[in-house]
């Protein structure tokens, strides 16, 4: 698109606006103008129309001064984060105090952050599910906030179960204000550094100009897929509570993918048109998803469908095979531009960089594939903290290297916005003070507390008040915490299940990373086994005696295995191996030998003694490793997504498999001896 194109659009914009609008909207076509004219065509998104660019740009303008303010806002918090977070907890005591559940907490009486810890007892989900059910059944209002609910939201169920939380209003803007504003402004203070250190390790001539300006005019690949809501009787939606495409249709113009291609509802076909139309756009700037695992997905299915997205660009047509309505399908062909440049472009990309035989060259020398379709993307914002960290590993060997940085921007729950990553090549989180009131249970009182089910972040006690818990600025660095949270949607003293290690302070606000899920523990015998330990000892049997790669895996309790008829317990661990430093290409197909068995066994014992104890003294049997075939995993996603209703964009692969449906997947795709 010219300059001359944009600049009649303005004209006409200008003219249709009316004599009282005309001096705002000149102003801000002026302003689209100059962001135009100073922006270098490679950082221009190749799909922008006049009126994308125009929304773009002042998008733009208004998330720099929204980011300025929220940066401002939570230094100060930050600096106070004891008084800011007690403020908060009081506040949200008065709003609540006329509720149905805050009268019967007396939540009126709670006069300081000690006095609520002394009288309102730690709960969990079940304390609340009459309040829910008669939210969603009964269409009763002022139940556990004033205002009226704007949806039910369903959790991920990683952790075993699937549950729904009503959400008020008030998150949503708190999460855009605490969250959105301040990840803009690491992003405006990060992106255009981060880009120029990763560009300094390229040696190839193409990759010598090192410099974006940010923000600019690229567009983002947002992975996103429109939800399958049910309805309560009165008609509230229930679904996962993430950004869906219809939520704001306006939004899209800075997303490569268009609107129309959003009433694609199955998974993989959607996914396909978010390939298409992001190999599209050479200039594209960023890929976004909640979690890592979407992206790696996207490159997966970027891979397969390889010849499929090409010949598409070139002649405009989809594959004939494409599983779409003939409305939709005639919809989007008629939109599609073709590109036979664009197609020979990659073509050529293609045959220079071969993926089966030449990922592995993806060195501090040599551009990756990523890199190579989009030579100015700069991000991918995607949580790959926690469990999410081995995928990430997978993303950078196969596809990104490590001249794309991964930007793990917030941490947050269905229960709400919880911290944020200040920094774009960090994997650690600034907690929130102004987003929910925080206390901690030391671990070794966390485990104390539990009942000893399998299911741990169900079934903690919440019939006794605990004073144990700290608060925000009492954390020792280095320890790990049960966090305890109180939000803005009526849940108080809630245990959701994440254990968090401080590693230090921003001001008096904790800096955290995500230590594991207690849901995600294996607990045969009161060894409790946490998804770091378990994962920290399978790594490095792997590295150090099994020499070979793990490409995912996932540990199955002992009384769920349909064989599982010995009365003493062992862990199974079911796993996709791979030859080392064959890039995933070379599977193992073999089962695993005693000694190989009994050194991961040795391992878990070094990392947690109590494990070590009781294999000493028989109450456990050595642990099984079951390798499985190619594709076991992608299989357990499909169904996760198709018959357990997990929403794409909440998918997070369960370290530790508890539904039937899924132990199924794994047994069949076992590699038999």
């Amino acid at each position: 698109m010219n300059q001359t194109v944009l600049q009649q659009w303005i004209r006409r914009a200008a003219i249709g606006g009316g004599t009282i609008l005309t001096l705002p909207i000149l102003a801000s076509l002026t302003y689209t103008t100059y962001q135009y004219t100073t922006t270098p065509n490679d950082q221009i998104s190749k799909l922008h129309t006049p009126k994308s660019i125009y929304y773009q740009s002042l998008t733009n303008l208004i998330m720099t001064q929204l980011g300025q303010r929220s940066n401002k806002t939570f230094q100060s918090s930050c600096a106070n984060a004891a008084s800011e977070n007690e403020a908060l907890l009081l506040s949200i005591c008065k709003k609540h105090e006329s509720t149905e559940y805050g009268k019967q907490q007396n939540l009126k009486s709670i006069t300081s952050r000690n006095d609520f810890r002394k009288h309102h007892p730690l709960t969990n989900h079940d304390h609340y599910q009459p309040y829910i059910d008669r939210i969603v059944h009964q269409n009763v209002s002022n139940v556990m906030f004033p205002e009226t609910p704007r949806m039910i939201a369903q959790t991920s169920g990683t952790s075993g179960t699937v549950k729904l939380l009503p959400v008020s209003p008030s998150q949503r803007n708190v999460f855009f204000k605490e969250g959105i504003g301040l990840v803009f402004y690491t992003m405006l203070n990060g992106v255009a550094s981060s880009f120029a250190k990763n560009a300094s390790i390229i040696k190839e001539e193409e990759e010598e100009d090192g410099i974006i300006q940010w923000p600019n005019l690229q567009k983002s690949c947002k992975l996103m897929f429109t939800p399958k809501y049910s309805y309560t009787p009165n008609g509230l939606k229930i679904g996962p509570n993430s950004s869906a495409p219809h939520d704001n249709k306006a939004l899209l113009q800075l997303y490569t993918t268009p609107a129309d291609a959003y009433d694609v509802m199955t998974e993989p076909e959607l996914l396909f048109l978010h390939c298409l139309y992001a190999v599209l756009d050479s200039n594209l700037g960023l890929i976004e998803s909640n979690f890592v695992v979407g992206v790696y997905n996207f490159f997966v299915c970027l891979d397969t469908h390889w010849d499929d997205i090409v010949s598409t660009i070139r002649t405009g047509k989809l594959p004939k095979n494409f599983r779409i309505s003939d409305e939709v399908r005639e919809k989007l062909e008629g939109q599609f531009v073709p590109n036979v440049e664009r197609a020979e472009e990659l073509v050529l990309i293609r045959k220079q960089y071969d993926i089966s035989d030449h990922a592995q060259s993806s060195t501090a020398a040599t551009s990756s594939f990523a890199r190579r379709i989009w030579p100015k993307l700069h991000t991918i914002m995607a949580n790959e903290t926690g469990s999410f960290h081995l995928c990430g590993q997978r993303l950078r060997e196969r596809w990104v290297g490590n001249d794309i940085t991964i930007f793990s921007p917030i941490y947050a729950a269905t229960e709400g916005l919880i911290g944020v990553n200040t920094d774009m090549n960090g994997k650690t989180y600034v907690l929130s003070p102004k987003a929910m009131f925080f206390e901690f249970l030391p671990m070794d009182e966390s485990n104390n507390d539990d009942d000893g089910s399998k299911n741990d972040d169900n079934n903690d006690s919440d019939e006794k008040p605990s004073e144990n818990t700290l608060f925000i600025e009492e954390l020792e660095v280095g320890k790990e915490y049960e966090m305890i949270v109180t939000n803005l949607t009526g849940l108080y003293r809630y245990r959701f299940g994440d254990v968090i290690r401080c590693v230090g302070y921003h001001g008096e606000s904790p800096i955290v990373e995500i230590a594991y899920r207690k849901g995600q523990f294996l607990n045969a015998q009161g060894e409790r086994t946490s998804e770091e330990t378990f994962y920290t000892s399978l790594s490095k049997t792997a590295e150090e005696d099994w020499n070979l790669d793990i490409l995912d895996y996932s540990t199955v309790e002992y009384f769920l295995k349909q064989n599982g008829t010995d009365s003493c317990p062992c862990y199974t661990v079911y796993v996709e191996l791979a030859e080392k430093n064959s890039n995933g290409k070379t599977p193992v197909l073999r089962p695993l030998t005693d000694v190989e068995l009994n050194a991961l066994d040795r391992q878990i014992g070094k990392a947690n003694h109590l494990y070590e104890f009781f294999r000493s003294n028989g109450r456990l049997h050595r642990i099984e490793a079951v390798p499985v075939r190619p594709g076991t995993f992608e299989k357990l996603r499909k169904t996760m997504v198709n018959n357990l209703g997990t929403s794409p964009m909440q998918m997070k692969q369960p370290r530790v498999t508890r539904d039937p449906r899924l132990v199924c997947v794994l047994e069949e795709g076992a590699i038999d001896s």
